[in-house]
């Protein structure tokens, strides 16, 4: 019960949980059914792989709506929406994130695509609920968007730039990309690692930063 009070009346629970860590913040996502860890690794996956990914959580591939840059699944039963952003995952998207640093990410064309995207998705499932979610620069982009809840991991946060209230934001210690979000509302910090080696500092930014940590949204 706690979790629909979380995610449903602004998150006024979620953000002290998190900054007095009174509780264990995995608990955010205990009601949820699909790991989150296996989400934000799906992204990158190929396709065909993709479409496999939620069936046994009754979610369905939207393969009409989905490409290499954004994933919509479906549960007719719950009435719910999964809407994936791949991060950075080829040479154009390097000039993507240039432009966010400089510009916002609002000002991108793979902003653009997925605002679109989205659009057309609730407007043919009408859901109920709308989940967006992605790692580094999909993260960012799926901040920005019109959705019930927001779930993202290591994005590139901008110098005094605020996470909403309906974002769950978690960062990896020791991750460059996400730095300025740290001691954020609405922002989870996980330890990942030795701070004094340097391998930590190069992979804290993967998703398996939360590989096992019992993370789920759905």
């Amino acid at each position: 019960m706690m979790n629909a009070y979380i995610f449903n009346k602004g998150l006024q629970a979620y953000n002290s949980i998190f900054k007095k860590q009174s509780e264990d913040p995995k608990s955010l996502f205990s009601k949820g059914n699909v790991d989150l860890h296996a989400a934000m690794k799906n992204s990158y996956a190929r396709q065909k792989d993709q479409k496999k990914f939620g069936l046994e959580q009754g979610y369905s591939y939207d393969p009409e709506l989905s490409n290499d840059n954004q994933q919509v699944y479906w549960n007719p039963e719950s009435k719910k929406l999964l809407f994936s952003v791949t991060g950075t995952h080829n040479l154009s998207d390097i000039g993507t994130d240039i432009k966010l640093m400089t510009s916002g990410v609002e000002s991108t064309q793979r902003y653009r695509e997925a605002n679109r995207t989205l659009a057309k998705a609730k407007a043919k499932y009408s859901p109920e609920e709308t989940t967006a979610y992605g790692t580094s620069l999909g993260g960012s982009i799926a901040s920005k968007l019109d959705v019930d809840r927001k779930v993202t991991l290591n994005k590139a946060h901008l110098p005094f730039e605020k996470t909403g209230k309906r974002e769950q934001a978690i960062r990896s210690s020791g991750d460059i990309v996400s730095v300025f979000a740290t001691g954020g509302k609405h922002v989870h910090t996980i330890a990942k690692g030795d701070l004094t080696n340097p391998a930590t500092w190069l992979n804290a930014h993967n998703s398996d930063s939360i590989k096992g940590k019992g993370y789920f949204i759905g």
